[in-house]
């Protein structure tokens, strides 16, 4: 085949990068026949025998130029059983291998090319990068000379080479081919960082940073020379001299936000964060600071601003000025959500929180936090809308049913918040507090809608878990004796609950109120009277008081109290009604 050609090809099993262009520049494997027949010496081929030999080679180049490379892989094998010297075919065997991601076959064929051609480029160029792709560095490495030999001049030869010596750990001898390079493409960045790596890996920083001089003082004006000799001293803890070579920058640019970091960082090591952040400022102010670095010294900022007040505000500054330039990276809202929560301040952390909801953020914690800071807030119709969205994400996550449950409850969707948090039970799993705060606010939930046996029910099961959970047993047993249903119970339960937090008005109050409505006036007065002195502006105790004193036949005094429940907010009908009458009628 008197006409050469090149087609290029990609396959799964050979990737990446050409040998050569692994030294020099990116590449793909060589797939093209390039290959010219052999002549055939008279009397080792019949004449049949070659043209049967040339019939199937052409079929199998046609074949492989339509991709059917299994059908052209067996027409090249039939190609070797007629000639099993020919180089060409071995070499084209080699290439349908690689194309049947057959490697090893592909390996073999291409060294048979080679001992059969040794000068054919073609086929020492497909060796080196079989060679390389399957990590054969040694073999690599001679191939790579052999080609060398074939053409002196060819520099990615050259490079090939140094890089086998360096992935032998070989770095003098690699030194001594980059240098050789430098002479003839004279003084060339890539080689210089090469070097620079060499050198590091032989522990010699001094000839590591003479390399990176060399470049500096060749581009003067090229700044990220300067950054990777400060990098290097800093690396090797040479401290000073890193420092010397920041300032250096500085002067010719304040602002550069590399260098303001790292004087900024090697004042944190130091222990002086104040100085920290004045060179930190001085970064933030650059719309484009690296983001990953921005959030890592914000993070590692944060816990020492909770740990001493003193740095909140340099903190703040720094966040500020991260929204000012990245006002859509969620992140930074999150940061100021968390700041803002650490110290309290609710309305600001959720506005934060909800700014970064927002902008897509997705995290549990955050939608968990937002949505507790809106129960907080009073924010029931927002939280009741915003959880299910909060469900849609983390559809395992209980807590975010059992907050957008209460946002519900709280906005008078109570047969929503008893949905919610119905199905926000099958997620909870080895919880078992948790579980019974799900029941106790369905049992609450129930009872609001007069569903009285579920109310009952969802209580009962709340107990079975936590028999001593004094809410709970406050709750359901108020809720009886608004009912009168099951008084001696809901008594146990209600002196269970002064047992286990005495002093607790509420709890005072139901017990009084469960006494008043077993006809037990006298211990029932005892017991509202001490609610009503530690909470006397709560109308319902005002209330309760009395009513029981109309029992005790104190009617002047219990009207009195009625008033007072009235003056703070007690509207209920029966309230009404026993102002309106002077009466207290079951």
């Amino acid at each position: 085949l008197k006409d050469r050609m090149r087609l290029k090809f990609i396959i799964a099993a050979i990737s990446a990068t050409l040998v050569f262009g692994a030294c020099s520049s990116p590449g793909k494997l060589l797939v093209g026949s390039d290959t010219k027949l052999n002549s055939y010496t008279e009397g080792r081929l019949s004449y049949q025998s070659q043209h049967r030999f040339k019939f199937l080679f052409l079929e199998a180049q046609r074949l492989k130029a339509l991709e059917e490379y299994e059908k052209a892989t067996t027409m090249m094998g039939q190609c070797l059983a007629i000639d099993p010297l020919n180089a060409d075919a071995h070499y084209e065997m080699a290439l349908l291998s690689v194309r049947v991601e057959n490697i090893q076959d592909a390996i073999f064929h291409a060294e048979q090319s080679k001992n059969l051609n040794p000068k054919n480029t073609w086929t020492l160029e497909l060796l080196s990068q079989l060679y390389q792709n399957t990590g054969n560095t040694e073999k690599l490495l001679e191939n790579c000379k052999e080609l060398s030999q074939l053409s002196p001049s060819n520099i990615d030869y050259q490079y090939c080479i140094a890089s086998s010596y360096t992935s032998l750990g070989e770095y003098k001898k690699a030194l001594s081919i980059y240098n050789e390079l430098e002479k003839t493409l004279g003084l060339n960045e890539e080689i210089s960082i090469i070097k620079e790596h060499l050198y590091i890996q032989m522990g010699n920083v001094d000839m590591a940073a003479e390399e990176l001089k060399k470049l500096i003082a060749a581009f003067p004006y090229e700044v990220n020379y300067q950054k990777m000799l400060a990098e290097l001293y800093h690396a090797n803890d040479l401290t000073k001299e890193a420092i010397e070579i920041y300032n250096e920058i500085l002067k010719k640019d304040p602002s550069d936000s590399h260098a303001n970091s790292s004087l900024a960082e090697f004042f944190r090591l130091k222990g002086d964060y104040l100085k920290a952040f004045e060179y930190l400022n001085r970064s933030f102010d650059d719309p484009e600071f690296n983001l990953e670095v921005m959030i890592q010294i914000l993070s590692s900022y944060f816990e020492l601003a909770l740990e001493n007040e003193i740095y909140e505000s340099p903190l703040k500054t720094l966040l500020d000025k991260a929204i000012l330039n990245r006002p859509n990276q969620a992140i930074f809202h999150v940061f100021a959500g968390d700041l803002s929560f650490q110290k309290n301040e609710s309305e600001n952390a959720y506005e934060a929180y909800k700014k970064a909801l927002s902008l897509n953020i997705s995290e549990f914690f955050v939608w968990n936090r937002y949505l507790m800071l809106g129960l907080d807030l009073n924010k029931y119709e927002s939280i009741c809308s915003e959880g299910q969205k909060s469900i849609d994400i983390h559809p395992v996550q209980p807590t975010l049913y059992l907050f957008t449950g209460f946002g519900c409850s709280l906005d008078n969707q109570k047969e929503k918040a008893i949905e919610i948090w119905n199905k926000g039970l099958n997620y909870v799993v080895n919880n078992p507090s948790l579980k019974a705060e799900f029941y106790s606010y369905l049992g609450d939930a129930y009872h609001s809608l007069e569903e009285h046996s579920s109310s009952d029910a969802n209580f009962e099961r709340s107990l079975k878990i936590i028999p001593e959970n004094p809410l709970v047993l406050n709750n359901y047993s108020y809720y009886l004796s608004l009912r009168s249903e099951n008084l001696e119970k809901a008594e146990r339960m209600s002196k269970k609950s002064n047992e286990l937090v005495p002093d607790e008005p509420t709890y005072q109050d139901t017990y009084g109120w469960v006494l008043f409505k077993m006809g037990r006036f006298i211990e029932s007065e005892e017991w509202i009277r001490k609610a009503l002195e530690k909470e006397g502006n709560n109308a319902e105790i005002l209330e309760h008081y009395g009513d029981v004193l109309y029992r005790l036949d104190r009617k002047k005094e219990a009207v009195s109290y009625w008033k007072k429940a009235k003056e703070k907010g007690g509207d209920s009908k029966g309230l009404i009604k026993k102002l309106e009458e002077g009466e207290l009628y079951e």
